[in-house]
């Protein structure tokens, strides 16, 4: 008989170190624990499974499937790494399962997977009171459970390719809005993972001429963090900024993450992609309510909803908030520096694919990426905006535990302070800069510290000037 499990799901999940951390077992026990809750409390008979490109990611969602198929439900499993959650998540929601289980660590390195729920609700995330029930249902019955799983075979499971149907609803939905008027010279990187022939489908129906680059599965991406991050693109930005295409386009390991290249303003990331969307989503009319940004996300956004007249709202950092915000119809829509862009007509997910089909679409129409860049940054302003991380381990608990002292040390660093708490400490100033200290995801052992203004300068005196502050409590 197993030992008791400990395992917590995070903003996104449980994740670990595979085969140390990350194990079979561990799956089995996720699986189990997640279906008996779900039965009890929801009711469940459909279940589709989807894994990424990682090691070990098949077999693991083979264990999850077979556990599923123990409990009599009707399980499917995707027939290759898939986008999760965009393609995955969709096509659960679309075609009527109760649960999608996606076996995937996103964007974190290649030693790493992970566990994650997706609902029927829209295709949402699992929101966190039901992830504490789930945990507490295996820390009372966990010795049932390790047992039962102990004794499930691995079985035959039927197979689907979300792709067809995924790639056609995509372009239409985007095509609806935006119609395409120019032909761009297209070039994606997926990083070897899960968006391999998905982006680039749907730009060739968008009729860009497209060149896909590493775009074979390897678990290991590369050598590199499978996370759309300049370091982890050198060839895209080379190549478009030396003025061989006109736009480049890169996912992280499950999709759900953007980034983008232009040949004149240079690499662009989710504070620079945000307000190219709701600037052009707000003047037509698509936004009516509201905004949905995460405490690190750009302020830019914010000028952007007092000119058309609607609201933001402020979450913490994670898309299982923003689609709440979304899901509550607080919002049209939302998004988070980390890369991920939600709307309220599509998933309440972070889809990549979808943000760079709809930005190619908008850009076609309006003349080029550069003419959208420009335009936002003409009428408020180009923020500029850095994150360092610091290894520390019990970050959170270093924040809370001297929240006040933070609160009042990094008050003193601009004109007009203003407080926000609700996800590590913030201070946003007068001038328009702010600066954050939080506690990391849990994944990793990382102490962030995020600041945006409207000058490089800015940015680097308020990071500098917290990370002193920093070192100065931990003396």
């Amino acid at each position: 008989m197993n030992d008791k499990l400990t395992f917590h799901f995070g903003t996104d999940g449980v994740r670990g170190v595979i085969d140390t951390e990350f194990t079979e077992f561990l799956v089995a026990v996720l699986a189990e624990s997640t279906f008996r809750y779900w039965s009890r409390r929801y009711g469940l008979r459909r279940v589709l499974v989807s894994f990424d490109a990682r090691r070990k990611s098949k077999d693991f969602a083979y264990i999850a499937a077979s556990v599923a198929v123990n409990h009599g439900l009707d399980v499917v499993t995707v027939n290759k790494p898939t986008p999760t959650p965009p393609a995955a998540a969709w096509y659960g929601f679309r075609f009527g399962f109760d649960l999608v289980i996606q076996i995937t660590a996103s964007h974190n390195p290649s030693i790493y997977n992970g566990f994650k729920v997706i609902t029927s609700r829209g295709g949402s995330p699992v929101q966190e009171e039901d992830t504490e029930e789930i945990e507490r249902l295996y820390n009372e019955e966990w010795h049932d459970i390790n047992k039962s799983v102990n004794t499930i075979e691995l079985r035959p499971i039927p197979t689907v390719d979300p792709a067809p149907e995924y790639i056609n609803y995509v372009y239409e939905s985007v095509t609806k809005m935006f119609r395409p008027r120019s032909r761009f010279k297209v070039i994606i990187d997926p990083i070897y993972a899960t968006s391999i022939g998905y982006t680039s489908e749907v730009m060739r129906r968008l009729s860009m001429e497209v060149t896909e680059i590493h775009n074979n599965y390897d678990p290991s991406f590369g050598g590199r963090d499978p996370n759309p991050e300049p370091q982890n693109i050198p060839e895209l930005i080379q190549e478009v900024t030396a003025g061989k295409y006109d736009i480049g386009i890169s996912h992280d390991g499950d999709s759900d993450r953007i980034a983008l290249v232009d040949r004149i303003h240079g690499y662009l990331s989710a504070n620079d992609i945000l307000p190219i969307v709701v600037e052009r989503l707000a003047s037509a009319s698509i936004i009516k309510t509201g905004v949905v940004r995460t405490v690190s996300t750009t302020h830019i956004l914010d000028n952007i909803a007092a000119k058309y007249g609607f609201k933001i709202v402020e979450v913490p950092v994670g898309v299982k908030y923003v689609a709440r915000a979304i899901l509550n119809r607080e919002a049209d829509m939302g998004g988070e520096e980390s890369g991920g862009l939600v709307y309220s007509w599509h998933i309440p997910d972070k889809d990549g694919i979808y943000t760079a089909s709809l930005i190619i679409a908008m850009a076609s129409e309006y003349g080029g990426l550069t003419n959208l860049v420009s335009d936002v940054r003409s009428k408020y302003g180009r923020a500029y905006f850095k994150r360092v991380d610091l290894d520390m381990r019990n970050s959170k608990k270093f924040v809370n535990d001297n929240k006040d002292t933070l609160l009042k040390m990094l008050s003193s660093l601009g004109p007009n302070p203003r407080p926000v708490t609700i996800d590590g400490v913030k201070v946003v100033f007068g001038d328009g800069s702010w600066v954050l200290i939080r506690g990391g995801s849990g994944t990793e052992p990382k102490l962030r510290i995020y600041s945006e203004a409207l000058s490089a300068g800015r940015v680097e005196e308020l990071i500098n000037n917290a990370i002193g502050i920093v070192n100065q409590l931990l003396r």
